[in-house]
């Protein structure tokens, strides 16, 4: 019966993890009228008194694993950087860059707009580069 209870409280841990963590994505697509591309970096993660960072995305160029713990990679820094490389990699250059940030103090359900009144005790950042690739 312990056991059982064990493998279910790990279990527990563990889905509330990966629900929780951030996501580093870089997307692209074509616009075929002009040729050109169009490209979407972000990342988002979870922070502890909206200073320390507990889990996001993985913003390194080679991740072993889509998130990382305890390290701030929601950075405008980080963002413009791996948008840069991706261009300097296809020999592009970017124009009509736009930028988006959200931070969210009051702790939300995840999948749901149900806000928890706990202001900065547990707070959501999120980063967003966007921009045409010629």
């Amino acid at each position: 019966m312990n056991c059982r209870k064990t493998i279910l409280t790990i279990a527990t841990v563990l889905s509330a993890t990966i629900c929780l963590t951030g996501c580093f994505t870089l997307d692209t697509a074509d616009i075929h009228t002009t040729g050109e591309e169009h490209i979407c970096v972000g990342n988002s993660g979870w922070y502890l008194f909206h200073f320390i960072p507990l889990a996001c995305g993985n913003a390194a160029e080679d991740p072993m694993m889509p998130w990382i713990f305890f390290r701030n990679d929601v950075t405008m820094d980080k963002i413009q950087n791996r948008f840069m490389q991706y261009a300097r990699f296809y020999g592009k250059t970017a124009r009509d860059m736009n930028y988006y940030t959200q931070e969210s103090v009051l702790f939300e359900i995840p999948a749901t707009d149900f806000p928890i009144p706990l202001p900065y005790l547990l707070t959501y950042k999120e980063v967003q580069l966007s921009g045409v690739l010629k």
